[in-house]
């Protein structure tokens, strides 16, 4: 009897599933079960909803103006966007002068090290003083706050090279932007794609905290005026839509680290 040969893809979708249930569905118990916890002591304790509010009333602050957070969160989500893209671009132009000029290295990384000391929250009121109350100071914020951690790493990662790959490029005439573009930034891109994962929530939480220094609009706005008003179930509510869209900016991340990192080991990877 003939037997009809295997599909490559009768078994990687079930693998594939459960890979994928097997990544999803620890953490999401995990959470479920603090947000349960959370849930419980709060009622079980009768904790005043001006000191923690439950879960439920979280909820039902989001509930009650989905379209207002949803808005709110389009806003934040585009200056800590536009800053990290703003960082990346910055930091793959001073990583490739600095593996191309070691002198550019020994200049730049004092000044990659003073930035990333420089408090945030402190640096926030006098760019929205210079630069105005629109998405530029916020955008910038975002910017500063990511911008170390990705010039580090791709600095690591163009220069993580193998001498013997590198020699083996230069045996055949490839010149530097051929070298640059076939070996150096394939072998950094893990490097930028952890950086990458480290700094969706910082740029989050820079563009937050420069709508708390003046800023109409925003989960930090939002965040400001229930603080005033003492809402804490609104002040939770903006902490959590900011922790759910870095969630989601993590996701993302992580499906197009696969798609560009398909040439390396799946032990590598994972």
């Amino acid at each position: 009897m003939n037997r009809r040969p295997d599909r490559p893809g009768a078994a990687a979708g079930p693998a594939g599933g459960r890979r994928l249930g097997g990544a999803v569905l620890p953490p999401a118990i995990a959470f479920a079960v603090l947000i349960g916890v959370w849930e419980l002591l709060v009622r079980a304790l009768q904790v005043k909803p001006l000191v923690l509010p439950a879960p439920s009333a979280i909820a039902g602050a989001v509930n009650r103006d989905w379209g207002g957070w949803l808005a709110a969160a389009w806003v934040t989500g585009q200056e800590a966007f536009g800053g990290f893209l703003l960082a990346l671009v910055v930091a793959l132009l001073l990583a490739v002068a600095a593996t191309a000029a070691p002198a550019v290295e020994r200049a730049v990384l004092p000044v990659v090290t003073v930035v990333q000391l420089i408090p945030v929250v402190a640096l926030a009121p006098a760019l929205v003083i210079g630069l105005g109350f629109d998405l530029r100071p916020r955008i910038l914020v975002a910017a500063l706050i990511t911008f170390a951690p990705l010039t580090v790493n791709t600095i690591a990662g163009l220069q993580s090279v193998e001498p013997e790959a590198l020699e083996v490029m230069r045996s055949v005439n490839a010149g530097e932007w051929e070298i640059l573009v076939k070996l150096r930034l394939p072998q950094a891109l893990p490097y930028i794609a952890a950086a990458t994962r480290v700094c969706v929530g910082l740029a989050l939480i820079g563009a937050m905290v420069a709508e708390w220094q003046g800023s109409s609009e925003g989960l930090g706005y939002v965040f400001t005026r229930a603080q005033r008003s003492l809402a804490t179930d609104r002040m939770w509510a903006s902490v959590f839509m900011l922790a759910l869209m870095g969630v989601v900016g993590l996701v993302a991340i992580g499906f197009l680290e696969r798609r560009l990192l398909r040439w390396r080991p799946t032990r590598l990877r994972n």
